[in-house]
């Protein structure tokens, strides 16, 4: 007689924390892996949190903090302005181990400078503190743009996904050593220029947005098994020669 498998091995993951928990499981052994997990945490955590138009992880190694991933280049710009005014409610999870809910038109009085200096459409932000054992790293920060984005109910899938990153963080620290992260953190975070060219090539020839443009260039990165930064490098290279693949004809698949 045959063993008929059962609901539990045949049934896909079912719910936002269910899909968010299938999509970061795995093993990480490199900072190369640490990249492509984090990349992968942040576009599933969009696409599983109601309302939510944007991710970022920002990670704190010796004293300075980067954006290690993210859907959007609005991250990037609003975490640029916490960072340089050294204040905001990602770096205040980060500091002081809380989560932040808030709504940006009304966090004046809790960070003036930030929010003076920030010029955005986003109005809703929630920031978790990336904590493993008796460390924190940075911040997973969620972005929305209409005021009350995200509500408490939101909290224990983003404490998942934080603690999930902390994790990860802390097994690859403890394998490669903080400078060495450190230094390979600063290499992706140059990468990102020719990525952020190679969107515009594709939102320029396609009529896209930058969120469909990522899209693109992640997908075709996944299925041609190539580094983010060297496709879109191939993209930026075949405008500049004139030639055609992902920049020019049809969308692709």
């Amino acid at each position: 007689m045959t063993e008929q498998p059962t609901e539990q091995m045949t049934q896909a993951p079912s719910t936002p924390t269910e899909r968010v928990m299938a999509a970061l499981s795995g093993v990480l052994g490199s900072m190369e892996d640490l990249s492509g997990y984090l990349d992968t945490l942040v576009f599933s955590v969009r696409d599983n949190v109601d309302h939510c138009d944007a991710v970022g992880v920002t990670v704190v190694i010796e004293d300075r903090a980067r954006t290690a991933a993210y859907t959007t280049a609005q991250t990037l710009e609003i975490d640029a302005v916490q960072y340089a005014v050294d204040d905001g409610p990602c770096l205040d999870a980060y500091r002081n181990r809380r989560e932040n809910l808030v709504d940006l038109p009304a966090a004046q009085e809790r960070w003036p400078m930030f929010t003076a200096a920030v010029d955005t459409e986003v109005k809703s932000l929630m920031a978790a503190p990336l904590v493993s054992g008796s460390r924190c790293f940075g911040a997973l920060n969620l972005y929305g743009k209409t005021r009350h984005a995200f509500d408490h109910s939101d909290l224990a899938l983003v404490r998942l996904a934080a603690t999930r990153a902390a994790d990860a963080l802390a097994s690859v620290l403890e394998l490669e050593g903080a400078r060495e992260v450190a230094a390979q953190m600063e290499q992706a975070m140059a990468s990102r220029a020719v990525i952020e060219q190679a969107k515009g090539v594709l939102m320029g020839r396609h009529a896209i947005d930058e969120t469909q443009a990522f899209e693109v260039l992640r997908r075709h990165s996944q299925n041609r098994n190539v580094k983010l930064r060297t496709l879109a490098a191939e993209v930026v290279s075949e405008v500049v020669n004139g030639v055609g693949h992902l920049g020019e004809g049809e969308l692709p698949a």
